[in-house]
């Protein structure tokens, strides 16, 4: 499953959304891509039997944009408070969990910050899943310095590495 944030339609991240799923279904895997968007339903939407989840987004004020991050909330609450059975947990058979996203500051930058959304990712969504699960984290810092090869470079870097990291 891949969940997709972004509110544009024409841009970078959206690309790579794109890329990513035609590598893994080019991998031979089954893709449901779910798209968060504000006020946008995701009824019915179930991560229940997938074997893998990626999670594709900006990085904005150093974490999850709030459509994903509501995602979260609202799907894995009851196992993140401890108030659900870990054993019961929707992502249990989750054996690759995997983030690619951008940033429009430096690595350093980031670093500095915390970068919450990847310590979200791998300290509490990972847990959720099988165990022995680890966050794959796939990144392009500076983004807002990058020349359009560069970009395109990442694309592609990131679909070879999600598609042999899932085979």
């Amino acid at each position: 499953m891949v969940l997709h944030a972004h509110p544009q339609q024409d841009c970078l991240n959206v690309v790579l959304r794109d890329r990513l799923v035609e590598a893994l279904e080019g991998a031979g895997h089954e893709v449901q891509v779910v798209r968060l968007t504000q006020g946008e339903s995701i009824d019915g939407v179930s991560v229940v039997g997938a074997e893998g989840l990626v999670f594709v987004y900006p990085t904005w004020w150093g974490g999850l944009p709030a459509p994903m991050l509501g995602w979260v909330q609202r799907e894995l609450v009851a196992w993140i408070d401890g108030t659900a059975d870990p054993a019961t947990s929707p992502l249990r058979t989750v054996r690759h969990l995997v983030a690619v996203t951008t940033h429009g500051s430096s690595k350093w930058v980031n670093r500095a910050q915390g970068e919450p959304g990847r310590h979200l990712l791998r300290r509490t969504v990972a847990r959720l899943c099988a165990p022995g699960t680890k966050l794959q984290w796939v990144a392009l810092y500076g983004l807002d310095q990058r020349a359009p090869a560069e970009m395109s470079a990442f694309v592609d870097r990131a679909a070879t590495e999600i598609a042999s990291t899932a085979a």
